[in-house]
């Protein structure tokens, strides 16, 4: 393995070279696979928090290990299924900050350009003087100083959504810092960034990084959507396989090389993961280009991280990378056990019961639970049936639904979701019916149940898009009252009426 000696600690430096087995492999058509123990790793460990995972019902998707260059866990948690790729919400940032940097490898791109300057016709007309000090760097480190990002719940983030200019808003956002200042967690930037890509590139950013990091990493079937505009989300909603995106900690792990070939440069990496803002969470902590730095059970930890619990987490003392997928789960529950299970450096005697214990685990963990009893419906079922229900705009991004009952098996459910329509059927039995039924098509379920004559609660899950909503409805006079939760933290207890069409 080549570990770049300007970034690593001192720490770190000393254990380099008892990870030479995955120093000239690259997962690029697989991953090699082991047993933990093989890798220095216990798997009662592992064992005992998939099951802890499963017994607490928490909504973890996938938990994915991998040490010198091999994986030692790849656990599935139903309702997702590894055939299908996951949002990794904004751990977009991290790719969009690694396709920079190719830019700037390429010289298409400076550190020190402008913002406004790639944006001539959308650049306010009489910008702040501040704003006309916005660079590509402070973009990357959220110290562009604009009002974005400082406020709880991602406001302008939700804002921009709502409409069809996003860079064009995010432009428009007032200054209320010097540039380079105070740290901002600001998603819209971010796809400030990814437009910055197409107007050096003449690209889309999710086509210039298929071409320049996808392909050459064996990364496939990426789902990446664009603004009406035609212009990537550069601050979230990239989908990836697990074990693919795993690949991309592995290019970081290496120094940004893979196959000998240099996809990033190291200097790119080593600014990427060297502290450049300070986001004020605690020692140990800070931000450097798209990528998170951190301290886990005393491991120096650089990463992604994404609402919801998406993380990709590189350990680079220990040779490791963990990627975990979710729909919002105390992540401690994950990290810190995956930590404890790190035994030794070198193989371990094998344990063939504690490996056969964790792969019956696994196995179990990706199992529907058994269909349960239906009970008649009530006579509210026939008399909403196929009503639609519209929502005022609210922050569930849920804008109206409608239930149609004609068994008491399964249901029908339309709904408006941020303008869009979907649609999908709903297991009456606690056994949601799993199918492109989401946002981009991608793997969605829901299940409900009547808990009263007049009262309905939804489980609806976009699996592959993190959210999921718990939506409690109760019918009367010819409307809805909906209290709408959402397990990533879109929305809490939020309370809403629909009205009749």
């Amino acid at each position: 393995m080549k570990f770049s000696f300007l970034f690593l600690p001192v720490a770190l430096l000393a254990s380099a070279q008892a990870f030479a087995a995955s120093a000239d492999y690259y997962p690029t058509k697989a991953w090699r696979e082991s047993t933990p123990e093989e890798q220095g790793l216990d798997s009662k460990v592992l064992a005992g928090m998939v099951d802890g995972i499963m017994q607490k019902h928490l909504n973890v998707h996938s938990v994915t290990v991998i040490r010198h260059g091999n994986v030692v866990l790849d656990t599935y948690f139903y309702p997702y299924r590894p055939t299908a790729t996951h949002d990794v919400a904004s751990v977009s940032k991290s790719i969009t900050a690694a396709i920079t940097g190719i830019a700037v490898d390429k010289g298409l791109i400076k550190v020190d350009q402008t913002m406004l300057s790639f944006f001539p016709k959308e650049a306010p007309a009489d910008p702040d003087p501040l704003k006309q000090k916005v660079t590509v760097a402070n973009l990357l480190n959220m110290q562009s100083g604009l009002d974005c990002g400082f406020a709880p719940g991602e406001q302008e983030l939700e804002q921009m959504r709502r409409t069809n200019t996003w860079v064009k808003y995010t432009l428009a956002l007032p200054m209320k810092y010097e540039p380079g200042g105070k740290f901002g967690y600001c998603s819209p930037g971010y796809h400030v960034l990814s437009s910055i890509i197409t107007a050096a590139t003449h690209a889309p950013e999710v086509e210039f990084a298929r071409k320049n990091l996808f392909e050459p990493l064996g990364i496939r079937d990426v789902v990446w959507p664009p603004d009406e505009e035609g212009r990537t989300h550069g601050w979230g909603d990239s989908h990836f396989y697990p074990r693919d995106f795993g690949k991309i900690g592995y290019l970081y792990l290496h120094d940004g090389e893979w196959e000998g070939k240099q996809i990033v440069s190291k200097e790119w990496v080593r600014k990427s993961i060297t502290k450049q803002a300070d986001p004020g969470r605690g020692a140990g902590g800070g931000y450097g280009y798209g990528w998170w730095l951190a301290n886990t059970a005393g491991m120096e930890e650089f990463g992604g991280n994404g609402r919801g619990g998406q993380k990709v987490a590189v350990w680079p003392e220990k040779d490791m990378i963990v990627i975990v997928t979710g729909g919002g789960y105390p992540a401690s529950e994950v990290g810190p056990a995956i930590a404890k299970s790190i035994i030794a450096d070198k193989p371990l005697p094998a344990n063939a019961d504690a490996v056969r214990d964790l792969r019956d685990k696994v196995a179990a963990a990706a199992k529907a639970p058994a269909p349960t009893a239906t009970p008649d419906l009530p006579a509210t079922a026939k008399s909403i049936s196929g009503n639609f229900y519209e929502f005022p705009r609210n922050n569930s991004r849920l804008d109206g639904l409608s239930l149609t009952f004609n068994g008491k098996q399964e249901a029908q459910l339309k709904l408006k979701y941020l303008g869009t329509d979907l649609a999908m059927p709903v297991g009456l039995d606690g056994v949601y019916r799993l199918g492109p039924y989401g946002p981009l098509k991608l793997l969605a379920g829901a299940t409900g149940k009547w808990t009263s004559d007049t009262d309905f609660l939804l489980d609806l899950n976009f699996i592959s898009n993190i959210n999921r909503y718990t939506v409690a409805i109760h019918f009367e006079d010819g409307q809805i009252q909906a209290t709408i939760n959402e397990t990533s933290g879109l929305v809490r207890n939020g309370k809403v009426t629909g009205k009749k069409q």
